[in-house]
């Protein structure tokens, strides 16, 4: 394997770390126990938004804006697919309280999608 592919997939393990930490972040932040409006409630809010805005634009980007370039092995095998489905898992959020039960599995479900395509890449390079 070359060095170039070593990086290539580090860069992409490392944006798939990211996103897996940051919804981890949110999931574990208050555990359902702050009310509604609480600092701590506002902070969750706008991280899931954050997040949900990233990945809707990253897999946006995957799908439309990075068709002109060339995208790498990894790129299409691992990282568009994680963000694609992740941020479909996210679509529906309704409501003001980002940790209803909802809201909570459908960050389960974007935190399992990019966890398959992590750990197959992480099984693939092992020591990145």
């Amino acid at each position: 394997m070359s060095s170039n592919e070593r990086s290539e997939a580090r860069s992409v393990i490392l944006r798939l770390r990211r996103y897996r930490d940051r919804i981890e972040e949110i999931t574990t932040g208050d555990d359902g126990r702050v009310p509604t409006g609480a600092p701590a409630a506002v902070a969750a809010q706008r991280r899931l938004a954050s997040l949900k805005s990233d990945l809707d634009h990253d897999a946006h980007e995957c799908g439309i804006g990075r068709k002109r370039l060339v995208q790498t092995e990894c790129e299409q095998r691992f990282l568009w697919p994680a963000l694609r489905e992740a941020a479909g898992a996210m679509r529906d959020q309704p409501g003001p309280r980002p940790l209803d039960a909802h809201a909570k599995d459908e960050l389960r479900a974007a935190r399992t999608h990019i966890l398959t395509y992590l750990e197959q890449l992480e099984g693939l390079y092992p020591t990145l």
